[in-house]
């Protein structure tokens, strides 16, 4: 197995740890949302046999905790001017959003069939 395809899993393993300021030991809680689906993110449909995804958005501490870690902040034509700050990592697979009222968001997702990472997010 590629370092690549373990990637999503040493990210989740150690996404708890990333946020935490006293203990990297101990798994911190965040706050998450996920969605199952097929197709795509801007088109999706309901999750078929050959056709799962799932993406997941992380708030708050541990979303900070990835931003700050994963930087600089990148140009994105998607936010320009609004004053949000955008990070990136692995192709844009792993993505995070500063806001001007300092909100932290990232969003990654990956595809069920294969295991392997994809946005979790769209413009």
């Amino acid at each position: 197995m590629t370092i690549q395809r373990l990637y999503p899993l040493i990210f989740l393993c150690t996404l708890p740890a990333i946020a935490a300021d006293s203990d990297p030991a101990l798994y911190q809680q965040t706050a998450a949302s996920y969605r199952l689906y097929g197709g795509s993110l801007g088109d999706p449909t309901a999750p078929k046999p050959n056709d799962r995804k799932i993406a997941f958005t992380i708030e708050g501490d541990a979303a900070r905790g990835i931003f700050d870690a994963i930087g600089p902040d990148k140009r994105d034509l998607c936010t320009a001017g609004s004053g949000m700050r955008v990070r990136h990592k692995d192709g844009e697979k792993l993505t995070c959003t500063r806001s001007k009222a300092n909100n932290y968001v990232c969003s990654f997702g990956f595809d069920l069939m294969t295991g392997k990472s994809i946005g979790g997010g769209i413009c």
